[in-house]
């Protein structure tokens, strides 16, 4: 995936959380390598859903966001990368990380371009998308768990 970085003028806001997690990496990426699996996970204010290969549709309604996106799954790397080709504003990627045996660490990184809120950093919108950042690897955790 291509992401455009900014010009002169243009703002950019990066958020990243990690979270550990109770079970192997390759237990971990199962979940989050099956894109069927996302409702399961994602926040429900951030509605994902898969609509064919390597192909999804979010809705985030509180933001007035319907939008279409590309996800590129690469088992071989533990990662799972995001964005759109019609909207450079937006990209992430999730990336798991092997642990001591039983566990594993979970790393999300979202970065937004733009005039959108989130480029603020501070503020309501900064501070929604982190709540629900933390609130999907809280989620996967949970769904990790009960895999296990």
């Amino acid at each position: 995936m291509r992401v455009r970085r900014p010009g002169y003028g243009v703002r950019m806001a990066e958020f990243e959380v990690e979270r550990r997690m109770p079970a192997d990496a390759e237990a971990v990426f199962t979940i989050v390598g099956d894109l069927d699996r996302l409702p399961e996970w994602m926040p429900p204010a951030v509605g994902v859903r898969p609509t064919g290969d390597g192909e999804v549709h979010a809705d985030v309604g509180s933001r007035g966001v319907h939008s279409d996106g590309l996800v590129g799954v690469r088992p071989e790397q533990l990662r799972v990368e995001w964005g759109s080709e019609d909207s450079p504003d937006y990209a992430g990627w999730l990336q798991v990380f092997h642990a001591e045996p039983g566990h594993s660490s979970v790393t999300m990184h979202l970065s937004f371009l733009g005039h959108q809120p989130e480029t603020r950093h501070h503020g309501n919108a900064a501070d929604e998308v982190r709540a629900w950042m933390d609130d999907a690897l809280s989620r996967l955790a949970d769904v990790v768990a009960g895999a296990s």
